[in-house]
């Protein structure tokens, strides 16, 4: 959806350029030093340093570069790779990559206005070389398997003084609905219908099940979902397109006494409760519910999305920082007004609490995040703190109408 004039006419962002990587891409004029040889899908960038020369097409405002990479990993002896990027001699940001990720970082448009290319520099300072490690007789010193690179056009914003919103004064003893009170004096809004203004992306379903616990329970096509950040990514790109077919869902059983039936998508990878058992409906009909359940959750997200009524809301276990966040955020602008809250687990910051740090762009800071095996371990006092924090900063940054 990112393009010359973005989706459905919107016209907040505007491809400069995208280099795929790998035997099939387009990269290989723009490796300037430090790549290995092509190989299916990516090509190593290799430590201690990558250039690349990148054309640009036509634009104004910042930059934003967003990097798809797999880190070359061998825990426990190297469990991440530090990412630095310098534009035209420009440090510009440091990144830890600990899985399969994309990293957004964006490049003030003075570094880069009236330039018809640009050299990036990627530092590699945790590259190391299976030999080394003695995993085989490899000496290239691997860094990240890089699979793409898209720079987008930001129209340039005032950046909003940096600002944070403590914890709702709520003790641990505190019943819910004392946090449901604490909730309605800080958005105006009994604590079901603040709920209903937040979209969840679906890294998993436990902001799902929050809401749910909230006694919200608004139709979002990725709510009770789960897809890595990749295929989210491209998924918002095509505007969920063919999430309906029949052809590429599927359907199983899950576990337990009474199993429900769950069903995963083969373009989206992406896996998603249903809530409906399988003893009670056969799979034949769970399927054509769940075709047009996920027509009709599709023609709402694209709704939502255009009229940025809604703030969007990602989360996922492990290291989350802006540079996660902001590749996501990019899309979600391509459609319409709209903004991200992701939620992280902060040690050093007070659960429940949120930074405002950008025009569009939220933290919410917790200190435990669900299991992957049972989402329903989840901090709902935090939650609701964030939620009520986040929904208070979305409103007064002029979103949400």
């Amino acid at each position: 959806m990112v393009g010359e004039d973005g989706p459905f006419g919107a016209d907040l962002v505007r491809a400069a350029a995208h280099l795929v990587f790998g035997l099939d891409g387009n990269a290989a004029e723009s490796q300037i030093e430090g790549f290995s040889w092509a190989e299916d899908g990516y090509t190593w960038a290799l430590g201690p340093q990558a250039v690349l020369r990148v054309r640009l097409h036509p634009g104004q405002g910042d930059l934003m570069l967003e990097l798809g990479v797999r880190p070359f990993m061998e825990p426990p002896y190297l469990i991440n790779q530090r990412i630095g990027l310098t534009v035209e001699g420009v440090p510009i940001g440091v990144e830890q990559a600990q899985d399969d990720t994309v990293l957004g970082f964006r490049i003030p448009g003075a570094i880069v206005a009236g330039r018809a290319e640009i050299e990036i520099r990627l530092s590699l300072p945790d590259a190391m070389s299976p030999k080394d490690l003695q995993i085989n007789s490899d000496g290239r010193k691997l860094g990240c398997r890089m699979l793409q690179a898209l720079l987008v056009w930001i129209p340039p914003e005032t950046p909003p003084p940096a600002r944070r919103l403590p914890p709702l004064p709520a003790k641990a003893s505190d019943p819910p609905e004392r946090l449901a009170e604490l909730s309605r004096f800080c958005t105006g809004l009994a604590l079901p219908d603040s709920m209903l203004h937040f979209e969840s992306l679906g890294h998993n379903c436990e902001f799902g099940l929050v809401q749910r616990a909230c006694g919200a329970e608004p139709q979002g096509l990725l709510r009770f979902a789960q897809m890595s950040i990749h295929k989210l990514l491209e998924a918002l790109d095509l505007g969920f397109e063919g999430v309906d077919d029949p052809a590429l869902l599927r359907a199983y059983s899950g576990g337990g006494p009474d199993p429900e039936w769950l069903f995963r998508h083969d373009r989206y990878g992406l896996y998603s409760h249903s809530w409906l058992h399988v003893n009670h409906v056969s799979e034949a009909d769970f399927l054509a519910k769940q075709i047009m359940r996920m027509r009709l959750q599709r023609r709402r997200l694209l709704e939502v999305l255009e009229s940025g009524q809604n703030l969007f809301v990602y989360q996922r276990r492990g290291a989350m920082t802006e540079a996660h966040a902001l590749p996501i955020l990019t899309l979600l602008r391509s459609y319409g007004p709209n903004a991200l809250l992701f939620v992280t687990v902060s040690e050093d910051k007070p659960a429940g609490s949120v930074d405002l740090l950008g025009p569009h762009l939220f933290r919410g800071n917790i200190d435990k995040l669900a299991p992957i095996h049972d989402a329903y371990d989840f901090q709902l006092p935090a939650w609701i703190s964030i939620c009520a924090n986040a929904y208070r900063m979305w409103r007064e940054t002029g979103h949400g109408g």
